[in-house]
């Protein structure tokens, strides 16, 4: 049956029909305004009378449904189905691979923060570390811990050998109980009053063990243990300083990698 209502707040008039007042209860939006109010409540004069003579029940709903506004002559979309609003992630009843791959997100999250802090973990176990420094050198790899963090330096000293070369004597301790690599060095040469004569970098291939090859050659730093280094320098192939203004001092500083990034 076609009825008609008025929108109580903006006056507009809709056909609506007996069975859609009955299906949502009655309740309908205005198009215009968008006031929700009680289409039975507000039906016209002849309206309310032929309603109540239908003596229909309103059926239970819980939905809000949009009533467009027009003219009366019925062409316009009344009742639009309206979608109720879902959680951008249901993992209740979301699709069991988008669970799988969020798990395994979360999971490398995690594993990546431990793998970045794993020095200042297996510090905490001595059993473990040991392990560590007892294993192949391609699990020492994973494991060490950055030279400039773990080595300390316990004593240099520089000797010259002749008029033209240099050696400094080095004993560095790694006091990390994690394997080290063999860091690189710079050596500052200075004059009496400290000021810098010449510079030298040197690669673990550029100095040795005491009694032994070359640094880069030889096993990692193992944790707890003191080593002794030797580096020479020749003088001629440093600055035209050196000659005329002997070294009688040095300055030594230690790098993970090349003080210029190699």
């Amino acid at each position: 049956m076609s009825l008609a209502t008025r929108c109580p707040s903006c006056n507009t008039l809709f056909k609506v029909t007996s069975g859609q007042l009955q299906l949502h209860e009655g309740k309908v939006r205005c198009g215009q305004c968008q006031t929700v109010f009680s289409g039975i409540e507000h039906l016209t004069s002849a309206d309310t009378e032929a309603w109540q003579k239908l003596d229909l029940s309103p059926k239970q709903s819980n939905s809000d449904h949009n009533l467009a506004g027009g003219d009366g002559t019925g062409s316009e979309d009344l009742f639009a189905n309206s979608t109720p609003t879902k959680p951008l992630f249901n993992f209740s009843q979301g699709n069991p691979a988008l669970k799988a791959a969020c798990v395994v997100l979360l999971l490398a999250l995690g594993l990546q923060a431990v793998w970045w802090q794993r020095s200042e973990l297996l510090q905490k176990m001595p059993a473990l570390a040991t392990k560590i420094n007892e294993a192949s050198p391609g699990i020492q790899q994973l494991f060490k811990a950055p030279a400039t963090q773990a080595l300390v330096v316990e004593g240099s000293g520089l000797q010259a050998l002749d008029e033209h070369n240099l050696r400094v004597d080095l004993t560095l301790r790694n006091q990390n109980k994690l394997p080290t690599s063999w860091p690189h060095l710079k050596v500052d040469l200075l004059d009496p009053q400290g000021l810098v004569l010449a510079s030298k970098s040197l690669a673990p291939s550029d100095y040795q063990l005491r009694d032994e090859g070359s640094a880069s050659e030889a096993p990692l730093i193992r944790g707890q243990k003191t080593v002794e280094v030797l580096a020479y320098l020749n003088l001629s192939t440093l600055n035209t300083q050196l000659p005329e203004s002997a070294a009688t001092g040095f300055r030594l500083e230690l790098f993970d990698q090349g003080p210029d990034g190699q």
